[in-house]
């Protein structure tokens, strides 16, 4: 087996000019990375992988200078670029790390390469690492998959493509040294912050051109945190532009026609509707006819069985669970042996009872899954990600939601007292019913650490489940989120004030407008469309969930774990209500969005 360590980048850098060239100690801050990785064992070859633009052919002078070859490929397309290396150098098996990255470990990578010949796996991680640090093991055959299934040149962040997919063996491995365990510590050179950072390094530990370690560097921070403190704040800028740039972008594989409906009250009959809208018209429906539709318009076109003996003949391609959610779980359960994709009604259920046996066997079976949290694709909402993402205006310090509306007119059609929402046996209550702004706070802000929460007592209603909850969430990022539900509100209402370092944003529903106003700026509007369909939301999460089943994904931020989150902050709230403490919140191992 031959392996070649695949160094990518190029010097096309607007945050930083041509830093891969940039002098630390006098020499190039990449040639001090090709020394560090000339103590790898297990490679038998190292190769920047650069463009064939004219700008990129310095890289190719600088490997001669090391010794060390040189491939010119595509100058977007990382990923083609990487297996043109490859099948040049008729490698088996790779590690890959970017050139920005001038203390990647050697011993970490030889390690990878140990436990590929141990596991055959396609992808290979080491995420407990620093980031800048671990490098990534692909397998060769592995890489010319996910380049003929892919669909989009720009695969500048390419892991999702692996990992999302479904269809390979991806393996993180654990670092057995705890003190070398620091996600959190990122040590790339991206901003002239990170430059300083690093001159701060070499400037303690470098001497005659010897390699320092791992240790010596995490040594050397830990007794002066100042030097942290020199790029500390250059994380959440990268972080947006990483997320931004991992969107994935399969050929089809696949083709949904069938549809089989869980459960076709108001909601289920939309997803019916908008079924049809989007192509889909074969749609079956299953009903127990306990709710207030004990006969469907004929409008939907649509087949009707009552029993899950008959689901066995009809064999759809997906399944859209919109029952009761305290019967989500039990259905997801019963159908998964006969879809390819399941989409489940926000929440994913009323407590977590069942919820990773779930999770588990559709990992198992490799079905995709999709929580209808359909607020994330809201015209605004995505307007409100897509300014933070492209906007530096620094970290997230507090989010506050506050949504209302007088239960009785939400279904004016019906008993709102016999409606799921107003019952705690179906799941009902404004937590779970308006769980929308707990999904998107921890969207914004991050996972969640704990939650303070308390529920007030209203009797206009007279219902035996929350109508009114406060809550306030404490995020990992260090950002605290503030969030009113009521079932009371009249006329409804429904808003949010986010405040970041430099900036801060409004929202409000009632009005269809985004204001932002900057540091030492005018507010302005940054959208307003008061003509919006509320319907284009629900459009719009089915085509996603469609394009995610056609391509085999599997993991991806809509998942059934992803969804747990929101859950577990709902249940912290009820037991925080009960205790008059903050209740904390447990770290989802398997959670990685």
């Amino acid at each position: 087996m031959k392996v070649g360590y695949l160094i990518t980048g190029r010097l096309k850098s607007t945050r930083l000019p041509k830093k891969l060239l940039l002098k630390v100690k006098g020499k190039p801050i990449l040639s001090h990375m090709i020394d560090r990785l000339k103590l790898a064992k297990n490679v038998d070859e190292i190769i920047i992988c650069t463009s064939d633009n004219e700008q990129d052919k310095p890289l190719g002078i600088l490997a001669k200078e090391n010794n060390i070859s040189c491939y010119f490929g595509d100058p977007d397309d990382v990923l083609v670029r990487l297996l043109g290396a490859a099948e040049k150098f008729n490698l088996d098996y790779i590690l890959n790390i970017t050139a920005d990255c001038p203390f990647v470990d050697p011993y970490y990578a030889d390690t990878i390469v140990e436990k590929f010949l141990e596991t055959d796996s396609d992808l290979i991680r080491q995420f407990d690492l620093p980031h800048g640090v671990f490098s990534y093991g692909i397998k060769v055959d592995a890489l010319r998959k996910v380049v003929s299934i892919k669909d989009s040149s720009d695969t500048e962040v390419w892991g999702r493509y692996f990992t999302d997919t479904g269809v390979f063996k991806v393996l993180d491995l654990d670092v057995k040294n705890k003190n070398h365990r620091r996600p959190a510590l990122r040590m790339t050179l991206d901003y002239p912050e990170d430059l300083e950072f690093f001159n701060a390094i070499f400037d303690a530990l470098y001497e005659d051109n010897k390699v320092f370690s791992l240790s010596k560097i995490l040594d050397l921070l830990d007794n002066n945190p100042e030097i942290i403190e020199i790029n500390k704040n250059c994380g959440l800028r990268f972080n947006k532009r990483f997320f931004t740039q991992s969107e994935l972008s399969l050929k089809k594989i696949m083709k949904v026609k069938t549809a089989l409906i869980i459960g076709a009250g108001s909601i289920g009959q939309r997803h019916i509707l908008n079924l049809k809208k989007i192509g889909i018209n074969n749609i079956t429906a299953l009903r127990s006819k306990k709710g207030h539709y004990k006969k469907l318009p004929k409008e939907l076109g649509v087949n009707e069985i009552e029993s899950w003996d008959e689901v066995k003949n009809i064999k759809p391609d997906i399944a859209i669970i919109s029952n009761p959610s305290s019967l989500h779980i039990d259905a997801a359960l019963k159908i998964s042996n006969n879809v390819k994709g399941i989409f489940i009604e926000k929440p994913i259920s009323n407590d977590l009872t069942g919820c990773n046996e779930l999770i588990d066997l559709l990992n198992d079976k490799k079905i995709t899954s999709f929580v209808g949290h359909n607020l994330m694709f809201h015209a605004m909402i995505k307007e409100v990600r897509k300014f933070i993402n492209e906007n530096d205006i620094g970290e997230i310090i507090n989010i506050q939601c506050q949504v209302g509306q007088w239960l009785p007119d939400w279904h004016p059609y019906e008993d709102y007292t016999k409606a799921y929402y107003a019952r705690k046996d179906l799941g009902g209550g404004v937590a779970l019913s308006l769980i929308h702004e707990i999904h998107l706070a921890l969207e914004l802000a991050g996972l969640p650490t704990h939650v303070f929460g308390e529920i007030t007592e209203y009797q206009q209603l007279n219902l035996d489940v929350d109508v009114c909850s406060d809550l306030m969430i404490k995020h990992k990022s260090g950002a605290v989120s503030q969030i009113h539900l009521d079932f009371l509100q009249r006329p409804s209402h429904r808003s949010g004030l986010v405040t970041f370092e430099k900036a801060w944003l409004s929202y409000d529903f009632s009005k269809m407008e985004i204001t932002v106003q900057n540091i030492n700026e005018e507010p302005y509007e940054l959208f307003k469309n008061s003509d919006y369909d509320a319907n284009n939301m629900y459009i719009e999460q089915l085509k996603e969930f469609i394009r995610m089943v056609e391509e085999g994904r599997t993991k991806h931020g809509y998942d059934a774990l992803s969804s747990l989150e929101s859950l577990k902050v709902v249940e912290a709230l009820f037991k925080s209500n009960l205790t008059g403490r903050r209740v904390d919140i447990e770290r989802n191992e398997k959670f990685s969005f």
